[in-house]
């Protein structure tokens, strides 16, 4: 007996909106739940030398409110529903992720 376990293959969809924005989809049905995950094309790279932690700070940022969402309310939002939520920047990349109950998408994707 093999202690090795096959991932099944994924079928991808992937789409470039007219604003520029890449889409990529995969449906999987096992569990009721959903992630909704942005990926900013911008980290720590993109700072300049004396100038660090601005990536670092501006994912923090986003969390401080917005024109629809007051600060911390993000935060109640998808907790409130049952769901999980964290951010993370790399010398790559800043990114912005949710996992909710599969019923919760209009709301994960509005936030």
């Amino acid at each position: 007996m093999s202690d090795t376990f096959k991932l099944p293959p994924l079928k991808l969809e992937q789409y470039t909106l007219d604003n520029g924005l890449r889409v990529v989809l995969n449906q999987d049905n096992s569990a009721p739940v959903v992630a909704v995950a942005v990926y900013y094309d911008v980290g720590s790279r993109n700072e300049r030398e004396g100038r660090t932690g601005f990536a670092h700070l501006f994912e923090h940022m986003m969390f401080q409110g917005s024109e629809n969402v007051k600060k911390a309310e993000h935060f109640q939002y998808v907790f409130n529903a049952g769901g999980t939520m964290n951010g993370t920047t790399s010398t790559e990349r800043t990114n912005y992720f949710e996992g909710l109950p599969a019923n919760q998408l209009p709301l994960g994707l509005w936030l």
